[in-house]
C-alpha cells in the first residue's frame, strides 16, 4: 500500500511516522502542497495531511491553501481514507465548512487528551486509553463541522479530534520526535522545560502515537479492500447484464 503525505511546510515533517510506515512496508509519497504537488483527485491512496507554521486564515496570501481545501473536500466525498494533523485538521474542518479561529485555544507541549464517548469506540483510537498524552503546538483551532463526530478534547481545546466519513482530523501532533520538538522550541524561543517534559513522557507518547498510526493503516487497508470488493461486484453485474 502507498500513502500520500501532503506537506504544507518544509519545517513540519513526517517525523516518527516515516520510519514506522516503512516498518509496515508502506510506500510513502511526499506531496508538497506549497509547490502545487497535490495528488490526482481520482487517486485512491490514503492520505496524511501534516501541519504548518501558517493558518487557514492565510489562504488569501497563500492561495495554495484554498486549492488544497478544494482538493480535501473532493477527497473526502470520494471516501478516501484521510488523517489530518494540526493545520491539516484545521484545513479538513475548513474544507467541510467549519469555523477555524486564529489565536484561539493555543497549546504548547505535552498535553492530556481525553476521548469522548464516541471516541472511545472509534477505530482510530482502538487500544488507546480513554486518556492519553500527545504533543501540542498550535495557535489556531477548529470547530466541529456539520455531520462530524466529536472524538476527543483537552483541558484548553475542545476540538482535539473528529471524524467525518472516512476522514479524521486531529489537533494534536502524534508524529513528532525529539529533534523536531527541539527545533520548534528553539525557533519559538520556548524554554527547555517543554523539551524536558516531552522527554519525560516520550515512552508513552511514542507508544500511543504508533498505535494510532497502525490503526489508521489498518482502517485504510480495510476501506480499500471494501472498495475493491464493491468494484468487482459492480463489474460482475455489468458483465451479466
Amino acid at each position: 500500500m502507498r500513502i500520500n503525505v501532503i506537506q504544507f511546510d518544509e519545517r513540519v515533517r513526517l517525523g516518527t511516522f516515516s520510519s514506522w510506515l516503512r516498518e509496515m512496508n508502506i510506500t510513502i509519497r511526499i506531496c508538497r502542497a506549497d509547490r502545487g504537488e497535490l495528488p490526482a483527485v481520482e487517486d485512491k491512496d490514503p492520505v496524511i495531511l501534516l501541519g504548518g507554521h501558517m493558518g487557514v486564515a492565510d489562504r488569501e496570501c497563500l492561495p495554495y491553501l484554498e486549492e488544497a481545501a478544494v482538493w480535501i473536500a473532493n477527497a473526502v466525498e470520494r471516501g478516501r481514507p484521510l488523517l489530518a494533523i494540526c493545520l491539516g485538521g484545521q484545513m479538513l474542518a475548513h474544507a467541510l465548512g467549519a469555523q477555524v479561529t486564529s489565536q484561539a485555544r493555543q497549546e504548547r507541549g505535552i498535553q492530556q487528551i481525553t476521548l469522548t464517548e464516541e471516541g472511545c469506540v472509534d477505530p482510530l483510537f482502538a487500544g488507546l486509553p480513554n486518556r492519553f498524552v500527545s504533543f501540542e503546538w498550535h495557535n489556531d483551532s477548529f470547530d466541529l463541522p456539520d455531520g462530524g463526530t466529536h472524538l476527543a478534547r483537552s483541558g484548553d481545546c475542545e476540538g482535539q479530534a473528529f471524524r467525518y466519513k472516512n476522514a479524521w482530523g486531529v489537533q494534536f501532533h502524534p508524529e513528532v520526535e525529539k529533534k523536531i520538538v527541539a527545533e520548534w522550541c528553539q525557533r519559538a524561543n520556548v524554554g527547555v522545560g517543554a523539551l524536558e517534559f516531552f522527554r519525560q513522557h516520550q515512552v508513552e507518547y511514542y507508544a500511543h502515537s504508533k498505535r494510532l498510526l497502525e490503526n489508521f493503516v489498518a482502517l485504510s487497508q480495510k476501506l480499500q479492500g471494501e472498495g475493491c470488493i464493491r468494484l468487482c461486484r459492480e463489474t460482475a453485474k455489468d458483465v451479466r447484464s
